[in-house]
């Protein structure tokens, strides 16, 4: 029995485009739900664990060693294995997701992917520190607060959950749909690539790609930037070098936010819902 790619090139009547539609919306609406649904058991576990670590604990002279899955995976580096592990199922599940019910649909498994990926942009700005620009860049995200994880935890998730769930989803609905273009073909331009890389949309996907690609290339798992340990010491303190590091980085994600709103009507809702959670993270900051 030999393997084959189960996706292939269908035409769809109206009727099967609307429910492929109706499908796609859905995904996204269970993406976001499981991610809900991880925050309060998350919450759950945390508050159950401290209940029953109320109980006095014996005198530790000699601080605990780390475990094999709370150390890194290379020295020097950030992130632990443990989040590369959570990390990597979330990945699994969302791509389980996306290949859920889309048949032998070429499209819909590209469709899906995009759509899965800008689902969780929201959550990946709920976890952002809010005020990393000001005199309190430790200062708690919502996620942060709402499961009562510590903030530099939750910065390694975040940037384990950009390069490794948002960013391969995003790339692969890119590189899905220009193998469909370059193998259409067209009367006036030889093959559909050639058309569809002169339209708007298919423009504003481009620039979202370099975007979130200039993110990942931005957020290293080093302890410092690559970038940031080529500067000479005497170009500015580490202070400054840090602001130059996030304001790059906000820019490119400011960037693939507008992207991703022009480029299809369907993601609007979601760059809209991490614009308000971007300000809801920042006024939570300010005031907490």
């Amino acid at each position: 029995m030999t393997l084959s790619w189960p996706w292939h090139f269908i035409s769809l009547s109206d009727a099967e485009k609307q429910q492929r539609r109706e499908l796609l919306d859905l995904r996204g609406f269970y993406a976001q739900c499981s991610m809900l649904l991880a925050i309060v058991l998350v919450r759950l576990y945390i508050w159950a664990f401290q209940s029953r670590s109320e109980a006095p604990k014996p005198d530790r002279r000699k601080p605990l060693a780390k475990s094999w899955l709370d150390s890194p995976p290379l020295a020097g580096w950030i992130e632990t294995r443990r989040q590369y592990l959570v990390c990597s199922i979330w990945l699994a599940w969302l791509l389980s997701l996306c290949i859920w019910n889309s048949g032998e649909d070429y499209l819909h498994l590209t469709k899906s992917l995009g759509h899965v990926a800008l689902s969780q942009f929201p959550f990946q700005v709920l976890m952002s520190p809010p005020l990393y620009l000001t005199s309190k860049p430790a200062s708690p995200s919502l996620i942060s607060m709402l499961t009562t994880i510590p903030q530099p935890t939750i910065n390694a998730y975040h940037r384990l959950f950009g390069r490794l769930v948002i960013a391969p989803l995003l790339v692969g609905h890119a590189l899905l749909y220009d193998s469909f273009f370059l193998q259409s073909s067209h009367p006036d331009y030889g093959t559909l690539f050639l058309k569809r890389i002169r339209d708007a949309d298919v423009q504003w996907g481009i620039l979202g790609v370099v975007a979130v690609t200039s993110v990942v290339l931005f957020t290293r798992p080093a302890v410092k930037p690559r970038w940031a340990l080529s500067l000479r010491s005497g170009s500015g303190s580490a202070k400054m070098r840090q602001q130059v590091f996030w304001t790059v980085h906000v820019g490119l994600v400011v960037v693939l936010g507008f992207a991703a709103y022009l480029h299809v009507e369907w993601a609007r809702i979601y760059m809209i819902e991490g614009l308000v959670g971007s300000m809801a993270n920042v006024g939570c900051g300010l005031l907490l």
